[in-house]
């Protein structure tokens, strides 16, 4: 009785992520979404950017924010970030009390101003991004040296998928029992959505950052508007390329950019995918890739390339059963499987249909109580 009570004893939960509702991001997602069914049960407390707002006062737990902008200017507005984070980091932790704090992997630095400002409370460290860390060579190297030494020094280690973790052990020589995979889970809004397609009405959703290759998928849509003249192309996000997207938009008939849908409003989100027809990306990698999960429990089919740090691929993608997988950096094979799918309705149901009914999604109360047993196990060391 002693350890069952134990287990289920309230905790001081700290959880530092960078990108946090309204701020779009996975991360963020996931920590907002388990953090609103676990502070019902114990205290948490959100380590993030950005400007107090009037939605942070109506959430059950506590945000604690910086304004990475009132920093001075610096070359690069990521290093401001960073940089606002990491001391934000430390100062909001070095005079609180925790049980155990959860620190999102990236961008590495905040994870060492967390153990420095708590030195003797467990560390878990959630790998939402775990390989690639970076396309640029140069900071790879020192990504990945940090990273190495976080992993060192993390208490336990949480991922989404089956490929971070193998990610982890391969290039970061992690040990396997020291990696827990929790995945995302999804909202009820999309599993309960009707799917009511227009037909030849593609979508992204995502963040518009370099590897997420919308030049590719642009590429692509270009090809496939010169065969078919109904065909439309809805990306819904935000980011460093966002003007960019809009500017193509002004100059491709057909294409069209929407604002990103805040965290909290998911059921727009799951409305704008059951009006869709096909989901497509060419991104370069996808620890987990939410989006492209939540558009299948919906029922529709995706469109993929084929690179070696996509999870979505090596786990709940299967070509030609609940979606087409076609070789990376070729637009036309991507516009090939566009038309392909647009021509043949038997090929769509059949995709549309599997899914549907994959059975490998969890909702966001499951994922929580999953966490929430880490978080428990870490606590009590």
């Amino acid at each position: 009785m002693g350890i069952k009570n134990r287990r289920k004893r309230k905790l001081k939960i700290a959880m530092v992520v960078e990108r946090f509702p309204p701020d779009l991001g996975g991360s963020g997602i996931r920590f907002s979404k388990i953090a609103e069914r676990l502070s019902h049960r114990h205290e948490i407390d959100i380590i993030t950017l950005g400007s107090p707002n009037i939605q942070d006062l109506m959430c059950t737990f506590n945000i604690h924010r910086f304004d990475a902008d009132k920093l001075p200017v610096l070359t690069y507005h990521r290093i401001n970030r960073v940089i606002g984070h990491s001391f934000s980091t430390f100062f909001q932790l070095l005079f609180r009390s925790y049980d155990v704090i959860d620190v999102d992997i990236w961008p590495l630095v905040p994870f060492f101003s967390t153990k420095i400002a708590q030195a003797n409370t467990r560390t878990i460290v959630s790998w939402n991004v775990a390989w690639p860390l970076s396309f640029n060579k140069n900071i790879n190297r020192i990504s990945n040296l940090l990273a190495r030494i976080i992993s060192t020094l993390s208490t336990d280690n949480i991922t989404v998928s089956d490929f971070a973790r193998e990610s982890l052990v391969k290039y970061l020589r992690m040990s396997p029992g020291k990696i827990k995979v929790i995945p995302n889970g999804i909202d009820t809004s999309f599993t309960k959505a009707k799917l009511k397609p227009k037909w030849g009405r593609l979508i992204f959703v995502g963040r518009f950052e370099p590897q997420k290759r919308l030049d590719l998928l642009l590429e692509a849509f270009k090809i496939v508007r010169k065969r078919i003249n109904d065909i439309e192309l809805h990306i819904i996000g935000g980011g460093p390329l966002r003007q960019q997207m809009m500017i193509a938009s002004r100059n491709l008939s057909g294409l069209y950019v929407h604002d990103p849908i805040p965290a909290d409003r998911r059921d727009e989100l799951a409305y704008e995918l059951s009006r869709s027809w096909v989901f497509a990306s060419a991104s370069e990698f996808e620890t987990y890739g939410l989006s492209i999960a939540e558009s299948m429990s919906l029922g529709l089919p995706v469109i993929l390339t084929r690179t070696p740090y996509n999870a979505a691929i090596n786990e709940f993608v299967k070509h030609g059963h609940n979606g087409l997988i076609v070789e990376h950096n070729q637009p036309r094979a991507i516009a090939d499987a566009i038309e392909r799918l647009y021509r043949d309705q038997q090929l769509w149901k059949k995709l549309s249909s599997n899914a549907k009914c994959s059975t490998l999604f969890h909702s966001w109360d499951e994922i929580a109580n999953e966490v929430e047993t880490v978080y428990q196990k870490s606590g009590r060391r």
